[in-house]
């Protein structure tokens, strides 16, 4: 099996005089310039991933000939559950294809009640900027059932990337007797299911993870 992975991290610091790259100078400020700035850190990724662009064995029983003209043979992961030798293998198999996207953001987020920005600026119900003293309690209307007051501590904010690319993707989800049909005599496998998918999914949203305890 043969997995190549291309992944391309940016690390993106805005500020309001602009944006500037992670590889970019560093220059000192003095502190009246740094009180009017406002920053937010965090980390934006985009990548590519290649699933046996070059094809799987030469050779096999069960795949054929891989290198043939046209025809790619996929990546295999199989595993068991279990330490008894007579239960079977699943496996995915013929596993091929590229996925790409881009910003796929990871960031800390505070939920507090109140209703920020993506800078963590508070505002009102409106999105107008609004001193903390002003801020709109949402309430019931927080989106945690109004236990953002009495949470109030900070989680780690996976924003997903608006679309996925996919191109040639594909995989078959069975159940095998071996964990690989090379050397068997007596292989074999059932395929439950297969997917397949050419084009793009949108994507919107985020994920949030919580703490479960104070360290």
């Amino acid at each position: 099996m043969k997995i190549n992975k291309t992944l391309q991290i940016l690390l993106m610091v805005s500020t309001s005089f602009g944006s500037f790259s992670a590889n970019a100078e560093l220059q000192a400020i003095d502190d009246q310039e740094l009180s009017n700035t406002v920053a937010q850190g965090g980390l934006y990724l985009s990548g590519e991933i290649s699933l046996n662009e070059n094809g799987g064995p030469i050779s096999d029983s069960h795949y054929g000939q891989c290198d043939e003209l046209g025809k790619t043979c996929g990546a295999r992961f199989a595993y068991k559950i279990g330490s008894n030798p007579d239960n079977g293998w699943y496996v995915i198999d013929d596993w091929k294809g590229e996925i790409s996207f881009e910003g796929l953001t990871i960031r800390s987020r505070r939920i507090d009640g109140n209703q920020r920005d993506i800078t963590g600026q508070l505002v009102d119900s409106a999105g107008n900027p609004v001193a903390e003293v002003d801020a709109v309690a949402l309430g019931g209307d927080d989106g945690f059932g109004g236990d953002g007051a009495s949470f109030d501590k900070e989680v780690l904010e996976i924003g997903l990337p608006g679309t996925l690319k996919f191109n040639d993707y594909q995989y078959k989800v069975g159940y095998a007797s071996h964990s690989s049909p090379v050397g068997q005599t007596n292989y074999q496998q059932t395929d439950i299911y297969g997917v397949y998918i050419d084009g793009n999914v949108e994507m919107t949203g985020n994920v949030l993870i919580f703490p479960t305890a104070d360290r």
